[in-house]
């Protein structure tokens, strides 16, 4: 009887290591395609031995491939389980294998975008920005620094492991956990840190601009409108940014040749 091949704990610290880089050969072509490959080589070198083996591990997964690199990990987690099932021969074949890497791109960059891009990443700056207007010492300043760091990459390195954990132990049924409700408890604190900190900003900057000039106050003001008007269009992603500092310039050009 042929003795059971089984991934070691090192070699998912090893994919786990190697997945922080799986932007690093990004391409037109295949996109995070080498990433990806490039992080689960240590399970092609734990499990497979023969060439043709190898040839075959290196074709299915230098295939185009894109997601959300911090969610990476759910995939790599999950093909990690299938490729040790196949190697055992618990899967019939390798295309099954492919059909589920192709099937789970879209999940994993829709919740991957939803809970970093859209929260996580805008609250941890905003926390920092609030900290930095509010502080007046320099170390003060730093401490903000650091704490949004912190901040923002806590729950990065916490999704990467969670991924990797989770792909492996459910291996097809990972994608039953690629729903944005599945992380709420990441979701709701991070919108309610980001909100106060939106709101201290504002407050902030309205006392601050009213303070030094009316035409200070006027600017912000009109700014603030356009871009939460522009913002109602979902469609739009780079005028609600553009177009305030547009009029933000115009109107400081016009009060300054008055």
């Amino acid at each position: 009887m042929a003795e059971k091949k089984k991934l070691r704990v090192i070699d998912f610290i090893n994919i786990y290591l190697r997945s922080f880089f799986i932007q690093t050969v990004w391409n037109f072509k295949g996109l995070l395609s080498l990433g990806l490959c490039f992080a689960l080589i240590p399970v092609a070198e734990r499990l497979y031995k023969r060439k043709e083996e190898l040839r075959g591990f290196l074709e299915r997964h230098l295939s185009f491939f894109n997601t959300h690199p911090y969610f990476s990990s759910f995939a790599l987690g999950a093909l990690s389980k299938l490729e040790e099932d196949y190697a055992n021969g618990k899967l019939d074949n390798a295309e099954q294998i492919v059909k589920f890497r192709n099937a789970i791109i879209g999940p994993l960059g829709l919740v991957g975008d939803q809970l970093f891009w859209a929260v996580i990443k805008p609250a941890s700056i905003l926390i920092g920005v609030a900290g930095l207007i509010a502080a007046d010492s320099l170390a003060i300043k730093l401490i903000c620094l650091a704490l949004f760091l912190i901040l923002y990459n806590t729950p990065h390195f916490y999704i990467r492991y969670l991924g990797l954990k989770k792909g492996y132990n459910e291996g097809f049924g990972v994608y039953k956990r690629l729903r944005i409700e599945q992380f709420n408890f990441l979701l709701k604190p991070y919108k309610s840190l980001g909100g106060m900190a939106l709101g201290f900003v504002i407050g902030y900057m309205l006392i601050s601009s009213a303070g030094q000039h009316t035409s200070y106050l006027a600017v912000f003001l009109i700014s603030m409108l356009s871009a939460a008007y522009l913002r109602q269009n979902r469609q739009l992603v780079y005028l609600p940014v553009i177009v305030p500092v547009i009029i933000s310039l115009i109107i400081g050009f016009f009060f300054k040749g008055l």
